[in-house]
């Protein structure tokens, strides 16, 4: 099983990529796995997704994203790919504060 999340196994839609060095994931399917919302503006090609409190919003090729008011950098900038939204695994430690862990395709993220 690639993904563990608050330390259980959980499937999802889609297999991490690795792409130069960096895990990527799918963002819909990892934030609604870990309790929260997504939504999409086509039109901005903007993402926000909440967990509890915190409130995350980047754009497609971006290597930052904007958290509750304050600049994150991340590993690598989001891409689409056969309509998934990835984004780096690492967006999780500086977006929500998870620890996260990546070797090859297995991927952790938790408190």
């Amino acid at each position: 099983m690639p993904y563990v999340l608050n330390g259980n196994s959980v499937a999802l839609g889609d297999a991490p990529v690795v792409k130069g060095g960096v895990t990527y994931v799918p963002w819909r399917d990892v934030v609604e796995a870990l309790g929260g919302s997504v939504s999409w503006d086509n039109a901005a090609k903007e993402a926000t997704g909440t967990i509890a409190q915190w409130t995350c919003r980047f754009s497609l090729g971006d290597t930052s994203a904007d958290v509750n008011g304050t600049t994150v950098q991340i590993a690598g900038a989001a891409y689409v790919e056969d309509g998934t939204l990835y984004v780096p695994a690492d967006l999780f430690r500086a977006a929500y504060g998870y620890k996260v862990s990546a070797a090859g395709s297995d991927v952790n993220i938790g408190l």
